[in-house]
């Protein structure tokens, strides 16, 4: 009798050639979608990328775009340094104002309607419709801010130009300020106190002139607010006992920056009586 073939022998009956080739024809399909959805995401990257360039834009520009008009009213005295610094500022800008001129013999800036303004008390004070702003380096960076001028070209920049103005604030303006003062009267200073300022003078003098030697501004290729808020002071080294003829860098940086559109000398932009 013969054997039946155990299951382990039998065989399964093969595939037919039309199988086959239906299987072969779903690989091949499932290929081309998956190459196909690769290629569709490949295709849209470019249109995201395209966006880009318009998002870039820094925020003082959309800032400056959607904000209104700016109408300031500046606050001050003609002998103040800093009120100088934010009336160069808004010539430079192309900004319009007002000014105010405030007599400080006779304490117009300690008047209640003016503490409303300045809560400090001094000058300058900028006002721009509700908004009241006092000191003259936060005053400079809100109207970077508000015109997208002056402010520097990068995030890198932005951070140089507070840099040299926290540095001015510390080592530039202290001698010069106060040595005019004392030679106008306004301060006593003693023999000692005056060659302190004058070795704290020199030695700021020597940073910047380093700093700019190879350079037409202080941060970037084009004038900030820093080249601003640095010759707010500069521009009275002279009425402090400073000669800056010794001083080749500072001196070319003083030109161009008197030679910008806008510029003005300080007894031009801040008279010695209120002008609408």
């Amino acid at each position: 009798m013969a054997r039946k073939p155990s299951r382990t022998m039998r065989r399964k009956p093969a595939k037919s050639a039309s199988a086959g080739k239906s299987a072969a024809k779903v690989k091949s399909l499932r290929t081309v979608s998956r190459a196909s959805a690769r290629k569709s995401v490949a295709v849209r990257k470019p249109a995201t990328a395209r966006k880009l360039p318009a998002a870039r834009k820094t925020q003082a520009t959309r800032a400056a775009a959607k904000a209104p008009a700016l109408k300031p009213t500046l606050y001050g005295i003609w002998l103040s340094g800093p009120t100088y610094k934010v009336g160069l500022a808004l010539s430079l800008m192309g900004v319009p104002f007002s000014y105010v001129h405030l007599d400080l013999r006779e304490g117009a800036h300690k008047t209640p309607e003016y503490i409303e303004l300045n809560r400090y008390g001094q000058v300058p004070c900028l006002v721009d419709g509700k908004r009241a702003l006092c000191q003259s380096a936060s005053i400079l960076e809100y109207l970077a801010e508000r015109t997208g001028k002056l402010s520097g070209k990068s995030a890198a920049d932005k951070i140089r130009v507070r840099e040299w103005m926290f540095w001015e604030f510390d080592r530039l303006a202290p001698p010069v300020y106060r040595m005019r003062a004392i030679r106008r009267g306004l301060m006593q200073g003693t023999p000692e106190i005056e060659q302190m300022f004058t070795t704290n003078a020199k030695l700021a003098f020597d940073v910047l002139d380093k700093h700019l030697a190879g350079r037409d501004w202080l941060v970037g290729k084009s004038p900030t607010i820093a080249d601003v808020d640095l010759y707010g002071v500069v521009a009275y080294a002279g009425e402090a006992g400073y000669d800056l003829s010794g001083y080749a860098n500072v001196t070319a940086w003083i030109a161009r920056l008197q030679g910008l559109k806008g510029f003005g000398a300080h007894d031009a932009l801040l008279p010695k009586e209120s002008r609408a």
